[in-house]
């Protein structure tokens, strides 16, 4: 079976170069239709030895009034500047003439057709004397010459039974000159019919591919992960749209375009198509040397491509140049490793191994035709081959997605035969598990509740032990703030104000340093909570003095005022750390020239509590951050208004050590109008 496949796929590339052979061939300018078959009902490539007349734009009366002997038979279709420089020196600009004498049937009578192809880049016909159009102006130099290209279509009735085809063509704008694909001929309704065939099989190809593409494109959404379906979708797209720029130049249908542009976007898509098959192809068989040559073609044929958008066409056009061995590597590895995978059994590969055979014959096949070489057709082959490879990869698609369906079913079905049996076997062990069960439960919400107390106590412990270590951080970056002001010139006049002021910071360093040792070597298991009556005026005033420098550094203004006793029944030590936690916030979150208000008075009549109100105008709290302030055990640090740095654990842990001192702390906060906290505290 497989080397039936490898016939197949060696016949598809003879068929592809020999397709198109004809036996009607002209011989020095001379094509002899006498003898045809069928001359009611005919098409033929007007192919073979032309007459070439080099640097001549000759019309049909330089032909009667004087005898001209041609420069050299050339081959048609194919470039002036393939033929031999012993014979005629040619250039890639230039202009010629080429002139074919065609030999009807005696007495023919049948509407003719001439299917004409483009040019590159511009030329007349004449047919027996008369004119009958071209595309662009032909000249004999760049000025004179206008490129254009559009196929054009051409009804004549001869008169007689010999036909004279005169072409002037012209070439100053392209890499090579002369013709590009063969001139067809005919009888009306056969040409017609298949012009008109042409045309609907290329919008047909356009359509499908276009189907093809959203539909990789659609799988591509579905599953992000299949990398090659993106890499389809553009592959596929870029031949969809292919014929709007070749052969019939589809898009002419729409709107005028310059010929630039043409070339251009013929060029630009032809880089696409080998872009996004160098990404299939690599998704295909993956290894580090393709994946390396298909990101170096990415890279060169992107830069290739914005150079095409500014260089003019008979500079870009040599661009093909890198085209073809960057294509022909793709095809030779595609097919190799395809081919190994056909030797080895693998399905899956012998369909690939048939459709890149196909895509290397109709690639063989249009390189054939972009050189012109005589005998080709008149169309490029590679799209609908292409059309063939993508039903082939949407079909192993769809099989493959079949088969994990099945596969996926199967497995249910086992798992719920598993399940069955299991459920029998967790029945019977069920009551067992359940007796121990219950004697273990008892014991585990014992110990977990311990656990829980204890790790709550250890938790709370490590947040107070960071909250003051950063709470430190403050007085010493003010202590060096100020002996590096001390190094300044300008400031020695200062010395003793900085002094003073570098020995209050370092003390309260101390006082904190102090506390929190004492305190935590006073901890076992849980907080100690010693109680007493202090003065909470001293206890803010003090913790003030510590942000009152970074307070001044961010022209923050702090106002305190009291209402009524400042005495309350609270653990001291706890309380100082609620304290300089809060105004440590306010001073974080609150703009430079902004303002911090602190209110103590008494909360009822009776005197029975006491209320702090921390309020600052800064960037606010949300109400839905606010509803996790107190609730979540997930730490949240965000940075102050310059940003300052914080633990994260600070609002969290003032209402656990409220909670032990038997007050309450709550929150009134909108974004970008600032925060109040108000702290209740028992007066006895």
């Amino acid at each position: 079976m497989k080397f039936k496949i490898l016939h197949f796929s060696v016949f598809l590339l003879v068929f592809s170069i020999n397709i198109y052979a004809s036996d009607n061939y002209a011989e020095k300018g001379v094509i002899d239709l006498r003898n045809i078959n069928q001359p009611d009902n005919f098409k033929i490539y007007l192919n073979g030895e032309w007459e070439f007349y080099w640097k001549k734009l000759l019309h049909p009366h330089d032909f009667q009034t004087r005898k001209i002997k041609p420069d050299y038979f050339g081959n048609v279709p194919s470039y002036w500047t393939t033929y031999p420089d012993d014979s005629v020196k040619t250039a890639r600009c230039g202009y010629a003439t080429y002139r074919l004498t065609i030999l009807l049937p005696p007495g023919f009578d049948k509407t003719l057709a001439f299917n004409m192809p483009v040019f590159d880049s511009s030329y007349d016909i004449y047919i027996n004397g008369i004119y009958y159009g071209g595309n662009g102006v032909p000249g004999k130099t760049t000025d004179e010459t206008v490129p254009g290209y559009r196929r054009n279509f051409f009804r004549f009735d001869p008169k007689s039974d010999s036909l004279s085809v005169i072409i002037n063509v012209a070439n100053f704008n392209h890499r090579r000159g002369g013709f590009w694909l063969p001139v067809q001929m005919g009888t009306f309704s056969v040409i017609q019919n298949q012009l008109e065939r042409n045309w609907a099989s290329e919008w047909s190809v356009i359509s499908v591919l276009l189907g093809f593409s959203l539909f990789f494109l659609f799988f591509f959404l579905l599953s992000p992960r299949e990398k090659i379906m993106i890499a389809f979708s553009v592959a596929t797209m870029a031949l969809a749209i292919r014929p709007l720029f070749t052969s019939n130049f589809l898009i002419l249908n729409f709107f005028d375009m310059e010929w630039e542009w043409i070339v251009r976007c013929e060029y630009i898509d032809l880089f696409l198509i080998l872009i996004g098959w160098a990404w299939v192809v690599n998704y295909f068989y993956p290894s580090k040397f393709f994946r390396l040559y298909t990101i170096v073609v990415t890279a060169i044929f992107s830069v290739i491509f914005v150079a095409l958008l500014f260089l003019p066409a008979r500079i870009f056009t040599y661009s093909i140049m890198a085209f073809y061995p960057a294509i022909l590597i793709l095809m030779v590895y595609s097919t190799t490793n395809s081919f190994l995978g056909l030797v080895k059994k693998i399905s899956a590969d012998s369909a690939y191994f048939v459709g890149f055979i196909l895509l290397l014959t109709g690639g063989i096949h249009d390189i054939w035709v972009s050189q012109g070489m005589a005998g080709s057709s008149s169309t490029y082959l590679l799209t609908y081959f292409v059309v063939l490879f993508v039903i082939i990869q949407a079909m192993l698609l769809l099989y493959k997605w079949i088969k994990a369906f099945k596969e996926k079913e199967k497995l249910q079905e086992k798992m719920e035969y598993m399940n069955i049996n299991l459920e029998r076997l967790v029945n019977e062990r069920t009551h067992e598990i359940q007796l121990r069960n219950e004697e273990i439960e008892d014991q585990s919400r014992r110990i977990e509740l311990q656990n829980k107390q204890l790790s709550d106590t250890i938790q709370l412990k490590n947040r107070i032990f960071s909250v003051i270590a950063h709470d430190l951080r403050s007085p010493v970056v003010n202590i060096l703030y100020m002996l590096n002001l001390l190094k300044e010139k300008e400031f020695k006049e200062k010395y003793d104000t900085f002094a003073n002021k570098s020995i209050q910071y370092a003390q309260l360093v101390i006082s904190l340093l102090e506390n929190m040792l004492v305190w935590g070597r006073g901890q076992e298991d849980k907080i100690k909570f010693s109680p007493g009556k202090y003065d909470i005026t001293e206890i803010i005033l003090t913790n003030l003095s510590i942000f009152k420098e970074t307070a001044d550094m961010k022209e923050i203004v702090v106002n305190f005022t009291q209402f009524g006793s400042s005495t309350g029944y609270f653990d001291k030590d706890l309380f100082d750390i609620i304290i300089r936690n809060l105004l440590s916030n306010a001073v974080k979150y609150t703009h430079r020239g902004g303002r911090i208000s602190i209110l103590l008075k008494n909360k009822n009549k009776s005197g029975e509590k006491i209320l702090i109100k921390i309020c600052d105008n800064g960037i606010g709290i949300s109400e839905e951050k606010q509803k996790r302030l107190f609730t979540t055990d997930e730490i949240e640090s965000t940075p102050g208004t310059e940003e300052e740095k914080g633990t994260g654990l600070g609002l969290k842990l003032c209402q656990e050590l409220m909670k032990i001192n038997n007050g309450s702390i709550s929150i009134e906060s909108k974004i970008g109008e600032g925060t109040c906290l108000l702290i209740t505290l028992p007066v006895v």
